[in-house]
């Protein structure tokens, strides 16, 4: 299983496709910032419970990610995609959080 990973994450494809998933999932929540229904009361808390919910997940994803780091070192690239992942993953919980929140509420 490290093998794979570690193929996976030395891949420069990997990275850039990384990378463009989390422009895409941050475009969505600016989207949803800016929209109609993000300018109101109700738009505003899901916002905010989101941002709460993808914080705390960004906790758990950075101490996990410090585990790693050290096997990234080893190649800039793999370091690289170590860090868009997390950044990839936390972005991806506040919009999957602002989907659920809004089929709530």
């Amino acid at each position: 299983m490290v093998e794979w990973l570690a193929i996976l994450f030395d891949s420069r494809i990997f990275m850039k496709i990384n990378a463009w998933l989390g422009f895409l999932f941050l475009g969505f929540f600016v989207f949803f910032y800016f929209s109609k229904e993000g300018k109101d009361e109700r738009g505003r808390g899901l916002i905010a419970t989101a941002s709460l919910i993808a914080f705390v997940m960004l906790f758990f994803l950075l101490n996990i990610a410090a585990y790693s780091f050290r096997w990234g070192m080893d190649n800039i690239v793999r370091l690289a995609n170590v860090i868009q992942t997390v950044y990839t993953l936390f972005l991806l919980t506040a919009d999957i959080a602002l989907l659920i929140l809004r089929k709530i509420r």
